[in-house]
């Protein structure tokens, strides 16, 4: 083995590898103070809780997942390919561009639809992570075969309440913009579902029957 395959083995190489989404979580947790501020001031107090909690998830989300990239175990193997990575990449920062399209104008009733869907989605996602653990990987890599509890039946629970938090996010900002932006970022998530089972379909011989008998990601749909 060379220097550089014993390099990629490290843990020091895992971590730099990730080193783009860890400083878009970073920024993005320290970027939140400004919108625990505004929901601290939203009225009636039930709306002010309902987006606190969503925001709180959020930054709870954000912290495991910074974690997670320190504490995970290894890849046992991975997509050295440019295209899945990009793919990952792109599919994880796509909805930061809803922030520069103009915000729609929103209604108690439709302030309440988009902290329901994001502070849901948010909360499954911190339960789906603390059950992956470990196991976690932002690119398409193989720690080890997780086909237990919210996996199931579903191969990708991250990505599914991943589009539910895009969904209520979509709906504090301007149509047809926002709903493009969401399809795009669905449209590169279905791209990196796809390389990651490639990597997991080579590594694992018993992710074949786990694939025949889950759904990828909507339960009697897809």
């Amino acid at each position: 083995m060379n220097a550089r395959a014993r390099f990629q083995s490290t843990k020091t190489y895992d971590v730099l590898a990730a080193a783009p989404l860890l400083l878009f979580y970073g920024f993005s947790l320290a970027g939140l103070e400004p919108q625990f501020d505004a929901a601290l001031r939203l009225n009636p107090v039930w709306l002010s809780a309902l987006q606190l909690t969503s925001l709180a998830s959020f930054a709870f989300y954000l912290a495991l997942v910074i974690a997670l990239v320190f504490l995970r175990r290894m890849p046992v193997a991975k997509s050295d390919r440019l295209w899945p990575r990009a793919l990952a990449l792109g599919g994880s920062i796509a909805l930061l561009v809803l922030p520069w399209l103009p915000a729609a104008p929103m209604t108690t009733a439709s302030i309440a639809a988009s902290a329901l869907l994001t502070a849901g989605g948010t909360i499954a996602e911190l339960f789906i992570l603390a059950w992956l653990g470990r196991s976690f990987s932002l690119m398409p890599e193989a720690r080890a075969l997780v086909t237990r509890g919210p996996y199931r039946h579903i191969r990708h629970p991250l990505y599914l309440s991943g589009l539910v938090i895009a969904l209520g996010a979509m709906l504090q900002f301007r149509q047809p913009w926002s709903l493009l932006v969401v399809l795009l970022t669905f449209a590169l998530q279905i791209g990196r579902m796809h390389y990651e089972e490639q990597v997991l379909g080579r590594t694992f011989p018993d992710y074949a029957a786990y694939k025949a008998r889950s759904w990828r990601l909507i339960p009697g749909l897809y």
